[in-house]
């Protein structure tokens, strides 16, 4: 997105200093500072970067931005997976977990309603219209919503996969998945069943295809409980890349230690069929307390 368009988007959307579209690294972002939290969302992808609830680290890590128009994806905060998630089914050539994470969404709304800042974008692809919402406030409300708009019912796969900031991802203990069935892509996909809270001090790609709504992340080191709370979802993929860091070439060695991905969603055998003129909704919700 130009400059030009950066500042036209500012200038039709902006909220006094509380919410402005600004560049950020190059990239066009939405940037909100309300007395309740700071947050930034980048037009690539739709895609949560920032959100800081007052007297709170960020709940989100993030890697260096890549260079814009490099196709590249975001590394970190909520990339979006759709409409399918991990590999493409049937087509390796495909683009892991689909297109949506690197092209440019529309902002289509922002609103200020009793304190919190609503955000909308939109975009249409693979025979859709997507919609991402947003509320910044005291808590952080994430929703797509996939409205089927073509002749033949849609077959979808989807994650909001969010990348956790944390104070040592070896510290830390997540609950809510206790004696839980997940398939262990560590291991060959082999279905185990998940036993105590953590930590997780090893790679982890641990996929619960059906799950609890709840989940919860506590972190002795930062002194919080992250609860997440996922609603039109029955899946939780819990990632973590260990320290074998060289394939992913955004992170830096060391600062693994520092995130943990626990994405909501439906994956694999929960997919996801929208009828014809249907509309689908993922939503999820993340509130921050002392620990």
């Amino acid at each position: 997105m130009s400059e030009a368009t950066i500042t036209e988007s500012d200038r039709r959307f902006r909220i006094g200093e509380r919410v402005r579209v600004v560049a950020h690294d190059g990239h066009a972002v939405v940037r909100i500072q309300t007395s309740a939290c700071r947050a930034e969302i980048a037009m690539q992808g739709a895609q949560v970067l920032s959100w800081q609830p007052a007297g709170q680290a960020d709940l989100l890590w993030r890697a260096a931005l890549p260079a814009v128009g490099s196709g590249k994806a975001i590394r970190g905060g909520i990339p979006v997976c759709w409409p399918w998630f991990g590999p493409h089914p049937s087509d390796l050539a495909q683009p892991q977990h689909g297109l949506v994470r690197t092209l440019s969404w529309t902002l289509a709304e922002i609103a200020e309603r009793d304190g919190d800042i609503h955000i909308a974008f939109d975009i249409e692809a693979y025979g859709a219209k997507l919609r991402l919402e947003c509320v910044a406030g005291a808590r952080l409300c994430v929703a797509l919503t996939t409205r089927n708009i073509a002749a033949q019912p849609l077959v979808m796969t989807e994650a909001l996969h969010t990348y956790f900031n944390v104070g040592d991802v070896g510290r830390v203990s997540v609950h809510g998945l206790d004696a839980s069935t997940y398939r262990d892509n560590t291991d060959g996909g082999r279905e185990k069943t998940w036993r105590g809270s953590g930590p997780i001090d090893r790679e982890t790609i641990a996929v619960f295809e059906r799950a609890p709504d709840t989940a919860q992340i506590e972190d002795p080191l930062l002194r919080r409980r992250i609860r997440i709370s996922r609603a039109g979802g029955t899946s939780t993929v819990m990632w973590h890349p260990g320290a074998n860091v060289a394939p992913l070439k955004d992170v830096q060695p060391g600062t693994e230690r520092y995130f943990l991905c626990v994405e909501s969603g439906n994956v694999w055998s929960s997919a996801v069929t929208v009828p014809v003129g249907a509309e689908h909704r993922l939503a999820v919700s993340y509130e921050i307390a002392p620990l």
